[in-house]
């Protein structure tokens, strides 16, 4: 009888589980098509989490160790405020300033954001006076002559910093109704609006790796619309979460390397972003740094480096080569696994394929020092600078490969502004400089 009433027991446990197990399996084939945010702008639908927010810039010391090590991003309102920019930049102020001759800006031309889109330059007055009428929109290094006039915030106010470890400094300056793509730097960033206002979806790109599906690993953006998000080919958008943070003229943001973002601009929209290599910054000595803000340090004093010379040094290299293996298990990759972490590959075939090529052998080949079919930390870290260097070159003819495996797309200029393009100067030759811009 004790055997029959267990068995009747078990029996009853196994109905159990299995009704539960089906419960869950049901409950997970959820229809995309209703799920909130399908076919709606990104950074919409989903759980919303506002961004930290701190008055004015914290010290080298407070952000380099709350915000700057541990990838935090974080808005600082009205830091921006502190330079003359916020007060002076107008477009009156910028007509009647003193300037060289043909000083060109590069403009791009279609308001949504397309790595493939025209560009153009234009003279800098030539485009104050005509950008509200049309769709082109201003993104380029900041003029010599308006240096001056910004502040190097108070946050990288460390004279190792601002003397070679900036990369670029840049201007966004448009009538409004931009759109980028989702995407990420590969450099840290601060983001400091002069006028108009700004909003900035943010994914955290740990919690949620692979999610969001930066399907362009090329150039570190994806092919979302990110005025309608499909999650029918995007499935995996309906379990992201997102950071929002919305500024105002006189506020400024810390976006950390590799952070997911999307931004859109309202109104007569003017900013300004600097870019750093993380790395370096990682190895600043605080003390060294100013204590308290110097507001004579202005970003006409700051040695920029540069990013296509960034791209190539040994100790970034270095660094993005061995950031995916720092956080697997004994710090190791086998070869396919090593490659889909540099390179997002369609699928298992397609990887054995790119493998396949000689040049990704050549690159496996120099990396892998041991010669042991796996490439580790220890690989990357000893590699020599003659090494490194072929590297470098070899990771760009890789990128070219890789393209084989996206899709082909352009999109050309707004026709709204084809006699401004008469007056300026069409530069599709500054399609590669300004995508290699983009890419970090």
């Amino acid at each position: 009888m004790d055997l029959l009433f267990s068995r009747i027991f078990l029996i009853f446990c196994l109905v159990c589980i299995l009704t539960y197990l089906n419960f869950v399996y049901a409950s997970e084939k959820i229809d995309l098509k209703k799920e909130p945010g399908h076919l709606q702008p990104f950074g919409t639908g989903r759980p919303i989490h506002q961004i930290e927010e701190v008055l004015g810039f914290p010290t080298p010391e407070d952000f380099l160790g709350k915000y700057c090590l541990p990838l935090k991003p974080v808005k600082f309102k009205d830091g921006a405020k502190l330079s003359p920019a916020f007060h002076l930049w107008t477009d009156e102020y910028f007509l009647n300033l003193n300037i060289p001759e043909k000083s060109k800006v590069l403009l791009e031309t279609v308001k949504k954001e397309s790595r493939q889109q025209k560009v153009v330059t234009m003279d800098f007055k030539m485009f104050v006076k005509n950008y509200m009428n049309t769709s082109f929109y201003m993104v380029d290094i900041v003029p010599m002559f308006l240096t001056p006039d910004l502040v190097l915030p108070c946050s990288l106010q460390c004279p190792v910093l601002w003397n070679n470890k900036i990369a670029d400094i840049l201007m966004w300056f448009s009538s409004g109704g931009t759109s980028s793509v989702v995407h990420y730097d590969a450099v840290d960033n601060i983001n400091c609006v002069y006028r108009g206002s700004k909003d900035i979806v943010i994914v955290d790109p740990v919690k949620y790796e692979g999610m969001t599906l930066i399907d362009r690993p090329d150039g570190s953006y994806s092919d979302i619309d990110v005025d309608k998000m499909d999650y029918i080919k995007y499935p995996t958008l309906a379990k992201v979460e997102y950071i929002h943070a919305h500024l105002e003229p006189g506020d400024c943001l810390y976006i950390p390397h590799k952070w997911i973002h999307q931004v859109r601009s309202y109104n007569s929209s003017l900013a300004v972003n600097i870019w750093w290599n993380h790395y370096d910054a990682l190895d600043i000595d605080t003390s060294q740094c100013n204590r308290e803000c110097d507001e004579t340090v202005t970003l006409d004093k700051v040695k920029l480096v540069g990013l296509d010379k960034l791209m190539t040094s040994n100790g970034f290299v270095k660094q993005n080569l061995a950031e995916g293996l720092i956080s697997t298990p004994g710090n190791v990759m086998t070869y396919d696994k090593y490659i889909q972490s540099i390179f997002v590959m369609p699928d298992e075939a397609d990887t054995i394929e790119f493998m396949n090529k000689d040049t990704v052998k050549k690159f496996l080949d120099l990396v892998d020092q041991d010669m042991d079919k796996m490439i580790s930390v220890h690989d990357v870290t000893t590699l020599t600078s003659a090494k490194l260097a072929e590297v470098s070159a070899i990771l760009q003819k890789m990128g070219d490969i890789h393209q084989e495996y996206g899709d082909e797309e352009g999109e050309g200029g707004d026709k709204h502004q084809d006699d401004l393009v008469d007056e300026g100067q069409m530069k599709d030759g500054l399609r590669e400089d300004k995508s290699e811009r983009n890419e970090l």
